[in-house]
């Protein structure tokens, strides 16, 4: 086969489906075979042996054809984007070969090779032309936390918290807020230049191979309006030429790591007040992930006290669910690394130290924190305007391959069924009881803990269960249901702090 052939008329460019469109309004009287040609531009004799079925094979030309059907590479095509959707996106060899056995098993005559079991490039390369839907992609790496904890009910449980504060405060996107912590470092990451073609490696100077971080903490609300950032330095002292160039208003600190504690989120909590002035009257919104510095009792307490309702994002869904690493956070750090590259060049023989951190950092602050990107992050995020059906099936089809049923109960009055909650555990049998005819359960929730059987309750004759999810630490009993009289089954769904 020709690698690079290309087309020498424009034969069939009209494509199946204005086939299909003119034929069928042929068929239906709506038009003439000439009207259709002037609409469709289908040659009339191309329409007259569609309509006569004289046309093996539609939408080719030629005595060549596609090994596979039109309706096999659709659903190919399809499979593939509901494994990429998954996270588990074919790679090209997974690709070649799945049209291999394909092939094989429905006995279709085909001139792959049979020793690598593979299809060839060629038929790849063409398959892509066929489907432009489909692309080779390089993809990010995600983590099991991400795929598993961005699900349906967590992301329904934090929408109603979302919402009640809304329409219990009337709160506008004015009073919306958003907080997150990023970093920068002295070490960035060039950008693309021109080479002599066939080098192998290519370099472009940086400041060291590593360097040290410094945390920025920004915040934003939904109608574009942005807090001064608080910058903290991996240093003992604080001093103000570190603060150097900053951006207007920005508040220094310092760590010994260089990243976020609780003193320090109190402080820039405090700083945050100051500039949005809430009131009783007029609270507002702080959305925040859910780092350990943000759920402090001395934050809580004071954003209660200043008319600061918080309300987390559930776990490891902040790469669908947060403003500031949607639309900001990433140009920022485009921006940044663009200003660095452009500093080295115009210093040669220097490196960039922390004392020049802040200069770089507002040179790409005042770029990437536009209203525009601001706004486009709420409501791509379904925040503001409020949207809790921003996020489709296929954005929770990761988490749909660890789904698991709530535990059945059988009420028959015998012994119910043993239940599994984790993979490679089991829960013993249930003894059954002399005064209710039922049984206790001794469950198993993680590999070598086993949870405390149900005592007889005297009034019901049913039983409780204290269980016990980690290694030295216990549940609640299990309420019991007045309208089953069973214990009333375990949430799946994890409550998210909201500070009131």
């Amino acid at each position: 086969m020709v690698r690079h052939y290309k087309r020498k008329t424009t034969r069939g460019a009209y494509g199946l489906n204005s086939i299909n469109a003119a034929v069928a309004k042929v068929r239906s009287g709506e038009m003439s075979k000439r009207k259709a040609e002037a609409v469709y531009g289908v040659p009339r004799k191309t329409l007259t042996r569609h309509l006569q079925g004289l046309v093996k094979s539609p939408g080719t030309l030629g005595r060549f054809k596609t090994v596979l059907s039109v309706e096999f590479e659709k659903a190919l095509a399809e499979h593939a984007v509901e494994l990429q959707q998954m996270l588990f996106g074919l790679t090209i060899a997974d690709f070649r070969k799945l049209a291999f056995d394909l092939a094989e098993k429905l006995n279709i005559d085909h001139p792959f090779n049979k020793e690598s079991k593979k299809a060839g490039r060629d038929w790849l390369s063409a398959f892509l032309r066929r489907h432009p839907e489909l692309a080779v992609r390089l993809p990010e790496p995600t983590s099991m936390g991400r795929a598993v904890g961005f699900n349906k009910p967590n992301v329904n449980k934090f929408f109603n918290i979302l919402k009640t504060e809304l329409q219990k405060n009337s709160v506008t996107a004015e009073r919306l807020w958003n907080a997150d912590e990023t970093g920068i470092t002295i070490v960035h990451r060039p950008g693309k230049i021109m080479a002599k073609s066939g080098v192998k490696q290519v370099g472009k100077i940086c400041s060291a191979e590593k360097g040290e971080t410094v945390t920025v903490m920004c915040a934003v609300n939904g109608a574009g309006t942005y807090v001064p950032p608080m910058m903290i330095f991996k240093r003992r002292r604080m001093t103000e030429l570190l603060l150097k160039g900053s951006p207007p208003g920005t508040i220094g600190a310092v760590s010994a790591n260089g990243w976020i504690d609780g003193d320090l989120f109190l402080k820039w909590l405090k700083h945050f007040v100051v500039h949005v002035k809430p009131s009783a009257e007029n609270k507002v919104i702080l959305v925040v992930d859910g780092h350990a510095s943000h759920k402090t009792l001395a934050a809580v307490e004071y954003a209660r006290d200043n008319s600061v309702v918080m309300i987390s994002l559930p776990p490891h869904s902040t790469h669908h669910m947060q403003p500031l690493d949607k639309t900001i956070f990433g140009p920022l750090k485009t921006a940044y690394n663009v200003s660095c590259d452009k500093w080295m060049v115009s210093h040669p023989g220097r490196r960039i130290s922390t004392y020049d951190q802040a200069e770089l950092f507002c040179e790409a602050y005042l770029k990437a924190a536009s209203m525009k990107n601001a706004i486009s992050g709420f409501a791509s995020c379904g925040l503001w305007p409020f949207n809790p059906d921003i996020f489709q099936d296929k954005d929770f089809a990761p988490s749909m391959l660890t789904d698991e049923p709530e535990p059945a109960v059988v009420q028959c009055g015998q012994s119910n069924v043993a239940e599994v909650d984790q993979l490679g555990t089991s829960h013993a049998e249930r003894p059954t009881s002399s005064q209710s005819g039922q049984s206790n359960v001794a469950e198993v929730d993680q590999p070598g803990t086993s949870q405390v059987e149900r005592p007889t309750s005297p009034q019901s004759g049913q039983s409780n269960v204290a269980e016990v999810d980690q290694p030295g630490t216990s549940r609640a009993q299990r309420p019991t249901s007045p309208l089953s009289g069973q214990s009333s089954s375990r949430s799946t769904v994890p409550i998210f702090p909201i500070f009131l």
